[in-house]
């Protein structure tokens, strides 16, 4: 339904709403934030797109930007022929602002987004907004609520899928695994979308002192696909090293590769 923007959200398949630390997937955790860092990601995905991330986040404030594009896009015209009459490219560009704030058990976050997106003469830029939610039923069990892409000032207001989602996880105290599921619906599809999708998204993730492990199964209703996703982060000292990758059904259209590195202070 959308795509990840760093290596965390995509070893999550872009859910994990109510886990504490997926700033990208539910501004709402920031409110649990405990470090501040910088992240620099280099991101390959489906069909030659390429694009980098990079966010700051400090305190409850992230601030973040990314990229997309795709070069030498074939035009054949109208005729059937052997070579193409041009190449052309597209690019989407993102600026981001979250920041998220708490009163006792209940977090709350926004995601204001500025995109714009540039295909040939044509190109379209608007704002987009997502609001979430967390609330903490004890130190491991937590709840949230996310709508996704509440959009304005794009030429065609279809422009952004429109998602909602409902999500669980479980941290275990006595072992360092925590569980997680959402379940997902896009309530206004999107002018590149066919159908309106929905599905269920389940994560598992280990944490200890030097490394992080990260795999995540997403089923989406309405293709009948099952994307498993993968994530490693490596620790040493204030670096972090990260790298994820998503298995799909469909090999032709390639395997997605993040990697990344983080500083934190």
């Amino acid at each position: 339904i959308q795509v990840p923007d760093n290596v965390k959200s995509l070893s999550y398949n872009g859910f994990g709403i109510a886990l504490r630390d997926n700033y990208s997937a539910n501004p709402a955790s920031l409110s649990k934030s405990d470090r501040s860092y910088f992240e620099f990601s280099n991101n390959q995905w489906l069909f030659d797109i390429t694009g980098s991330y990079f966010s700051c986040v400090d305190g409850s404030m992230m601030f973040s930007s990314h990229y997309w594009e795709v070069d030498d896009i074939e035009s054949y015209g109208n005729e059937p022929a052997s070579s193409a009459l041009y190449t052309f490219g597209s690019k989407t560009y993102f600026l981001q602002l979250a920041q998220g704030f708490n009163i006792k058990n209940h977090h709350f976050g926004y995601s204001m987004k500025y995109v714009y997106m540039n295909l040939l003469e044509y190109d379209n830029k608007g704002f987009a907004l997502d609001l979430g939610y967390q609330f903490d039923f004890n130190s491991g069990l937590s709840f949230a609520l996310l709508i996704n892409n509440i959009s304005t000032g794009f030429k065609d207001q279809d422009q952004l899928p429109q998602i909602a989602v409902i999500g669980a996880s479980q941290k275990f105290n006595n072992i360092p695994i925590e569980l997680s599921m959402d379940i997902f619906f896009e309530y206004e599809e999107s002018q590149y979308s066919h159908g309106k999708g929905s599905g269920l998204y389940q994560g598992f993730s280990y944490n200890n002192q030097y490394f992080d492990f990260i795999a995540s199964h997403c089923y989406y209703s309405d293709t009948k696909e099952n994307d498993i996703a993968f994530g490693f982060r490596f620790l040493w000292k204030n670096l972090g090293f990260s790298i994820s990758t998503i298995i799909k059904e469909e090999e032709s259209i390639g395997a997605p590769l993040f990697s990344q590195l983080s500083y934190y202070f």
